[in-house]
């Protein structure tokens, strides 16, 4: 009779992604995986199958996370547009200022993306997802008369989601608030 796992998976999911997030994928142990999650090892293999496919896994989790909270602004800024994407930079610079281990999603990229196709294939559906966000944000807002620049709304979308990841990995540099705040103003101020 086979036995039932007797651990929370996502509870697991949750310890390694925050182990990565953390340490990086090369630099997280097998060993480490199984003291953060409180996991044996064998489990976690039969679970998750390898490291990197829990690596992989936390990735998403963290998209899926990042998506909920990017659903709670949206909810409430129903009509989207600029206020919206305020709400968006607002608190990607709380997250900036308080959190030093930058974006997941940003750390992943900068450490695997150019060696590793799954974890670039799942950056660029995250970024496009953000991207495409904008770009629906930047049409309502022209629709609007909220939007002064003359670029198109799919360059705009683009700057915006370099901006935000660019706040994202200067949070390992712990820069103040003041800094972030301003460059948040001026980013914003580009689409007047």
């Amino acid at each position: 009779m086979a036995r039932t796992k007797e651990f929370d998976q996502e509870q697991a999911l949750d310890a390694a992604m925050h182990l990565f997030w953390e340490r990086g994928y090369e630099a997280t142990s097998i060993q480490e995986l199984v003291d953060a999650t409180g996991v044996q090892r064998q489990s976690l293999y039969d679970t998750f199958g390898s490291k990197h496919e829990m690596f992989l896994q936390s990735l998403l989790r963290y998209q899926m996370l990042e998506g909920r909270q990017v659903r709670d602004l949206t909810k409430r800024h129903p009509k989207g547009g600029l206020p919206l994407i305020r709400a968006i930079f607002e608190s990607c610079a709380s997250h900036t200022v308080c959190d030093a281990r930058g974006c997941f999603v940003v750390n992943c990229a900068a450490e695997l993306g150019s060696s590793d196709e799954s974890v670039a294939k799942t950056v660029r559906i995250g970024r496009d997802g953000m991207e495409e966000l904008f770009a629906r944000c930047l049409v309502q807002a022209r629709n609007a008369h909220e939007l002064k620049s003359s670029s198109s709304e799919s360059a705009l979308a683009q700057f915006l989601v370099n901006a935000f990841f660019g706040l994202r990995i200067m949070a390992k540099t712990r820069p103040t608030k003041a800094m972030i705040d301003n460059v948040v103003s001026v980013t914003l101020a580009a689409l007047r």
